[in-house]
């Protein structure tokens, strides 16, 4: 019986949930805006991987956003926003006929939400960018969670005025 509860707890006992314990924002990996590392990196951020649009074996996988920390500019028809890029992977079925259901979500420490992504078709690699407009970032530093059946990734995106 112990053995059982020992492995149920291994199985079951990890999986990262949206809980308030864990928005504990340790810092953030910095980058520039083509997505290459320049500075500070939080080994408990991101699930990267190499990106190729045309991988065939691919794995689940969250790079860092891109870049970060971010300013605001003005967009033209998105005005005054923070432009988020950020590369996201799911296995890749050659049939199509096995997708993914992703979901992204960038939240702050109060699981207020400022985007939203949701892939039901997810199959390889993909990459996004996203504006966010200014008036909606009320702090300085969000968590960019990735979720998918068994799979959880996070990163934080710190947001400069």
């Amino acid at each position: 019986m112990t053995k059982l509860l020992f492995i149920l707890l291994l199985l079951f006992g990890c999986e990262e949930t949206l809980t308030e314990s864990q928005i504990e924002f340790s810092g953030i990996t910095e980058t520039n805006s083509d997505g290459t590392l320049i500075g500070n990196i939080d080994s408990d951020d991101w699930c990267e991987f190499e990106f190729d649009m045309y991988a065939t074996d691919s794995d689940f996988g969250l790079n860092p956003v891109y870049p970060n920390p971010l300013t605001p500019q003005d967009w033209g028809p998105f005005h005054n926003s923070y432009r988020i890029c950020y590369q996201y992977s799911s296995p890749f079925d050659s049939t199509w006929s096995n997708f993914n259901d992703i979901n992204i979500n960038i939240i702050n420490s109060d699981y207020d939400t400022i985007y939203s992504l949701s892939d039901e078709y997810a199959n390889g690699q993909r990459a996004v960018c996203a504006y966010i407009a200014d008036s909606v970032v009320v702090d300085l530093v969000y968590r960019m969670y990735m979720s998918s059946d068994n799979y959880n990734c996070h990163g934080d995106i710190q947001f400069e005025e």
